[in-house]
């Protein structure tokens, strides 16, 4: 059975886009020290979701045969 990725890697892209944004905006925007840390950990979070789904994806065997198939073809003139 083929296993869809497209829900996992469009997850994995999410994630990892929004991590990156939350992480520049609270390092680049003047705030508290509480709420940079509280967005540095949400950022970094995101990230780690990213990274986790990437590695899951890698590792997913989806039973691709690399092996040859034989072929039987038959000529009826």
């Amino acid at each position: 059975m083929k296993k869809d990725k497209s829900l996992g890697l469009l997850l994995m892209v999410l994630f990892g886009v929004s991590g990156v944004a939350i992480l520049v905006l609270a390092w680049l925007q003047p705030m508290p020290g509480r709420e940079r840390i509280l967005s540095t950990f949400i950022g970094a979070s995101g990230l780690f979701v990213a990274l986790s789904r990437g590695l899951l994806l890698k590792s997913v065997k989806v039973g691709t045969d690399t092996g040859p198939t034989m072929v039987k073809i038959e000529d009826k003139h």
